[in-house]
């Protein structure tokens, strides 16, 4: 998982938490990105981007994961 505050990013994994500055994303972002990605032991793997944006929730999914494919995936309850 990964929190990016404006550029401020926290990644918890499973080897540990880390802490890192992301200067793009001070520019990309309207607010906080919340970031999960799965993986299963077939493989496949893809990510659930949450955005707060003045006010709102966004949430879509990260198509650009390496062998990515909606059709084949997606109607699949994701595991972890």
């Amino acid at each position: 998982m990964e929190v990016d505050r404006l550029g401020d990013v926290v990644e918890v994994a499973p080897d540990g938490v880390g802490f890192a500055f992301r200067p793009s994303s001070e520019l990309e972002n309207d607010g906080s990105v919340i970031r999960l990605e799965f993986w299963c032991e077939s493989g496949h793997q893809f990510a659930w981007i949450l955005r707060f944006e003045g006010g709102a929730t966004t949430f879509d999914l990260d198509r650009a994961m390496p062998g990515f494919d909606p059709n084949e995936y997606m109607d699949e309850l994701p595991r972890v």
